[in-house]
């Protein structure tokens, strides 16, 4: 665990940027199951509402451009994520550790797996409404 520690600079930067594209990734998974686990109903309702509501009924018009823009983005958000994670093992293989590139490995795709996949889109399953609406003008843009 000390030579883990004591490598800071070979593996910090990667972990850094491999969490902004964990909560990027998370963005995009509970996006496509909250808009995705809308009713009917909801989007008829939200046709008629404030101006994210609006939005969300918009993007659930063509749910065939949807769920291609937000699978084309999770796609390449997931790839450069594990770019940056072979970088990294890498960098720590070449520095003789190799149960510390091992680890960084194995607890880079637990959290790309939980934090990008199964936890957002468990809480979007739950709070669908306020992801989506929550989630329109980003989702909009992307």
């Amino acid at each position: 665990m000390s030579e883990f520690l004591s490598s800071i600079e070979l593996w910090l930067p990667g972990t850094i940027a491999m969490c902004v594209l964990v909560l990027a990734s998370g963005f995009f998974s509970s996006s496509e199951t909250a808009l995705f686990s809308l009713t009917q109903e909801d989007i008829r309702r939200f046709r008629v509402g404030n101006a994210p509501q609006r939005i969300v009924a918009q993007l659930s018009h063509n749910p065939d451009r949807l769920l291609t823009a937000v699978l084309f983005w999770n796609l390449l958000i997931n790839l450069s994520y594990f770019a940056i994670s072979v970088v990294v093992s890498q960098k720590l293989i070449r520095s003789e550790q190799q149960f510390a590139a091992w680890a960084f490995g194995v607890f880079g795709m637990m959290m790309i797996i939980v934090g990008g996949e199964v936890l957002p889109k468990s809480i979007a399953v739950v709070f669908p409404h306020r992801i989506s609406i929550l989630f329109s003008w980003p989702l909009a843009m992307a």
